[in-house]
């Protein structure tokens, strides 16, 4: 039995040193080292390797860590470094996927929430609108000034803050406008009765004028009218205004009677039977309308 073992220590020392040899000149040759490890024994190079892990605990005095456990803490982070870089080429195809699928599902739970709000709103609900959407028509606010549609000049004649207008004052101060009213109808009809300009003119023209030449005269005749009537009535309360002592007050019905009288008194001879058959064509009107409603029925 000692001559089968002894050649075992003697091959035991004869690694180690060699071992310790190689240990020596490992830092001056470099490139004999594949060499002589590949001469080496397993139980050569591990009592080699706890030899270095003893010299590197004493110089920095960490505790002792089985090379099992150290290995197996590196590993987790090579596979985590080629998963990572394997991962680079799928990433855009897995993003896109999982984005779809992400709106995919917000498109359906949008779809959903809409649906229950329709079916929430009531008939008698107000309605809703954009308040991004422009607003058709631009409201006048009481007490909020528009300076879209607010005059840039004010006339202080008509403006309601100093007190209201005196229509006779107005009026006296504007009376020269019917002399021009007066010459633009003069101007109109001799343009209507001369053929030469009529010929000219078309049919729609000529209507045109003929109106507009209506229109004024009618517009002059009113103004003269309210005229004379303030004129009429300021004469009867100066006539009558000694008899009430100083305090005068006419009814319509009195202002309308005196001012018929008035005109009935300056008229023609011939207005005023035209005046006449009118106002005797108007009575018989009434009294037949009479006597059919009180017709006795059958």
């Amino acid at each position: 039995m000692d001559r089968h073992l002894r050649p075992h220590f003697e091959e035991d020392d004869y690694d180690e040193e060699v071992l310790n040899q190689m240990l020596r000149n490992a830092e001056s040759e470099e490139d004999s080292d594949d060499e002589g490890y590949g001469a080496l024994s397993f139980g050569a190079l591990k009592n080699a390797q706890d030899k270095m892990d003893k010299e590197e605990r004493n110089t920095t005095k960490q505790p002792k860590q089985p090379i099992k456990k150290s290995r197996e803490q590196k590993k987790p982070i090579a596979v985590k470094e080629t998963r990572y870089d394997d991962s680079e080429s799928e990433s855009g195809s897995d993003s896109e996927g999982l984005f779809e699928e992400e709106d995919n599902n917000n498109n359906g739970r949008y779809s959903t929430q809409h649906a229950d709000d329709k079916k929430k709103k009531s008939k008698h609900a107000p309605t809703e609108a954009s308040s991004k959407k422009p607003v058709s028509k631009i409201r006048q606010i009481p007490g909020l000034d528009n300076p879209k549609y607010k005059t840039l000049y004010k006339d202080i004649r008509f403006d309601t803050a100093l007190g209201k207008a005196d229509l006779s004052k107005v009026r006296k101060d504007y009376k020269f406008l019917d002399d021009y009213r007066q010459s633009e109808i003069d101007q109109i009809n001799k343009m209507l009765k001369d053929p030469k300009v009529k010929n000219k003119l078309s049919d729609r023209e000529v209507r045109d004028m003929e109106y507009q030449a209506k229109s004024l005269k009618s517009r002059l005749d009113s103004l003269k009218n309210k005229d004379l009537q303030k004129e009429v009535l300021q004469k009867y309360k100066e006539q009558n205004k000694g008899t009430n002592g100083g305090k005068f007050y006419l009814k319509k019905s009195e202002q309308r009677k005196i001012i018929q009288k008035h005109k009935f008194d300056t008229m023609k001879a011939s207005q005023r039977e035209k005046v006449m058959e009118r106002k005797r064509k108007r009575r018989l009107g009434k009294e037949f309308k009479q006597l059919e409603f009180n017709k006795p029925r059958n």
